[in-house]
């Protein structure tokens, strides 16, 4: 996998710099290609594989009621969100949490939802175990909090005008900073069913992302408060990056790394 210097993806938004060239270029594009899956097989189904009905999302509303509803809110909370909020606040015990993630339907929807991440991360970066597939995904979590990646044109294009998913079609970035925890919760709730296996160094890169970009998010958009030592500037990103290569060898580290992130969205401090 080539590697690549994440702040040269910062670069033309926040000097004004030309524009990015090169490896640069490549790298971006493989990063836009990794969440354009994602979002193909979740949120954009209906466009792109309507085989599904919406099993990796909410349902299609009718004979599909999709695996996320399980463990994610939508129209209701289900128990094992209210769990790990309080887990993560501090207000209740991990154990609650590994309760509800054991219920049989919300253990099967974690799983199921986890091989799909897997398939999806093993064709666009490769094993989690080799060094520089952690750095790779690392710099693709941090260009996607800082929206940096290159605009996902063709995509927007087959939205139709109507349709509310139209204003952020366009581009690769989180919709709601909630998502960021909820993507947590949900390689929190598999390290619950099973503990450790031959997917966990995956898992463990995967949460360790999800710090840096959501540190990165709420940073560089200003939409949500983050560690008062994180500014939007090429030292931060430096220090996300090391502190994400960090953070990926350890699950424990990124899990209450980012429950420290959700207290301060929540409190506004950690506390």
């Amino acid at each position: 996998m080539t590697s690549l210097s994440a702040e040269g993806l910062m670069v033309k938004r926040d000097t004004g710099l030309s524009p990015a060239a090169g490896s640069l270029v490549d790298a971006g594009n493989r990063y836009g290609a990794w969440f354009h899956e994602l979002d193909a097989w979740i949120r954009f189904w209906d466009i792109y594989h309507p085989e599904t009905a919406g099993r990796y999302y909410f349902g299609n509303g009718s004979s599909e009621p999709g695996l996320l509803r399980r463990f994610l809110p939508r129209k209701s909370r289900p128990a094992i969100f209210n769990a790990w909020v309080r887990m993560a606040l501090a207000l209740d015990t991990r154990q609650k949490f590994v309760d509800e993630a054991r219920v049989p339907e919300v253990a099967a929807a974690v799983l199921e939802v986890d091989r799909l991440f897997s398939r999806l991360f093993k064709s666009h970066f490769g094993d989690a175990r080799d060094p520089e597939v952690r750095a790779d995904f690392i710099n693709a979590m941090l260009c996607f909090g800082c929206n940096t990646l290159p605009p996902a044109s063709d995509r927007a294009a087959r939205i139709a005008a109507d349709d509310p998913r139209k204003s952020s079609a366009g581009r690769y970035s989180m919709d709601a900073d909630l998502m960021w925890f909820s993507w947590s919760l949900h390689l929190e709730a598999v390290h619950a069913v099973i503990g450790v296996d031959e997917e966990h160094a995956r898992r463990s890169l995967m949460l360790a992302g999800i710090v840096v970009g959501c540190s990165a998010d709420f940073v560089w958009s200003g939409r949500g408060k983050s560690r008062p030592e994180y500014s939007r500037d090429f030292q931060t990103a430096y220090l996300l990056r090391n502190m994400g290569a960090k953070w990926a060898k350890d699950f424990t580290e990124g899990r209450n790394e980012v429950h420290g992130l959700f207290r301060i969205r929540e409190w506004g401090q950690e506390q």
